[in-house]
């Protein structure tokens, strides 16, 4: 899946949740402190936004952020699987060297 995919998806997660809300696209931007034209723009998928924004607007419509990764396709297991496999380390990680103890005097 693209970014714009996933964008899509959200964009349309958020703009369902602002309507059910019964807010307009001014009065979301008000309360995430964003223009009105980015809440638009992020309702249409062509805004690609902080994280923080996300959280706002997550916090302003009272929703969980997973409800906005509703349609988001699950990841390719198999793949993700051989990628982990094969950048894996193939040593132990280092242990910490212990300290001599001090001489009491």
């Amino acid at each position: 899946m693209t970014d714009r995919q996933i964008l899509r998806v959200i964009a349309t997660n958020v703009k369902k949740a602002r309507q059910d809300a019964e807010l307009t696209q001014e009065c979301l931007a008000e309360l995430v402190g964003v223009h009105w034209q980015t809440i638009s723009y992020l309702e249409k998928g062509r805004y690609p936004f902080a994280i923080t924004t996300f959280a706002r607007v997550c916090h302003a419509l009272d929703i969980s952020p997973n409800r906005l990764f509703d349609g988001l396709p699950e990841p390719d297991k198999t793949r993700m699987e051989k990628i982990k496999k094969a950048l894996a380390r193939k040593r132990k990680p280092k242990q910490a060297l212990s300290k001599p103890d001090r001489i009491s005097q």
